[in-house]
């Protein structure tokens, strides 16, 4: 009898280091790139995962994005914010960019990372962050 250990990926198979190189890379419809650096939300999460070798918690990644987006004049305290986050994330934004390979999200460990087309990004947010105008990024 043959007893097999625990085949659940730990966090070092889940993100190889290096995995998010050009190998397996695909190119990207200009349609799909738009509609990604369309979002604020999803940009400032490209930003913070480009910015760093290691995944990121998902907790670390929505205080990061409530601290950037919070307005202390509007009536939504800081718990609200991060509450729609997490939320937002979660549902829309980490299942879009996972979809295109962009990043990859862990949802056991809640662990956000690099995937084989996040790189392709790191130019374009840097375009973003000098205010130029999205439809001038992609031409």
């Amino acid at each position: 009898m043959t007893i097999h250990p625990d085949s659940t990926p730990t966090t070092a198979d889940r993100f190889q280091p290096g995995s998010n190189g050009a190998l397996g890379r695909r190119p990207l419809p200009r349609e799909v790139v738009s509609r990604i650096v369309d979002s604020d939300r999803r940009r400032e999460v490209l930003r913070c995962v480009l910015a760093t070798d290691d995944p990121i918690p998902l907790r670390t990644l929505v205080g990061r994005l409530a601290d950037a987006e919070h307005d202390p004049t509007v009536g939504t305290t800081i718990h609200q914010l991060r509450q729609r986050i997490y939320t937002s994330l979660r549902e829309t934004h980490l299942p879009l960019l996972e979809e295109h390979d962009i990043v990859r999200y862990d949802r056991v460990r809640s662990l956000v990372g690099p995937a084989a087309n996040c790189a392709a990004f790191d130019a374009l947010l840097e375009f973003d962050s000098l205010e130029r105008p999205i439809a001038a990024r992609l031409e």
